[in-house]
């Protein structure tokens, strides 16, 4: 675990952890084919079971996040803003 002694530090950090978060949320989605179409196109006919959709599908090469919500824990979410000493540092902050 790191130390950190100073407001400043506490800030870097932050500001790192987001640019992290920023940088690794969102990844390029692959190129669409024709043949990605024409299947997305068939499996939102439903041949003989009604409700056709007239509209196309908005998702379709939509970008997805790379982390899945199993590989998160419970614990990883709930220690999510746990900084040892932040609380204190906030407190003695005057501005």
């Amino acid at each position: 675990m790191i130390k950190m002694s100073s407001k400043e530090d506490i800030l870097k950090a932050i500001a790192a952890e987001r640019n992290k978060l920023l940088s690794s949320t969102v990844t390029p989605p692959p190129p669409i084919t024709a043949e990605d179409i024409v299947r997305d196109m068939h499996e939102q006919a439903n041949a003989g079971r009604g409700q056709q959709k007239i509209a196309g599908n908005k998702n379709m090469g939509a970008p997805k996040s790379p982390v899945a919500a199993d590989e998160i824990s419970a614990e990883q979410v709930a220690n999510f803003w746990n900084i040892p000493g932040l609380k204190k540092k906030l407190q003695n902050d005057r501005r």
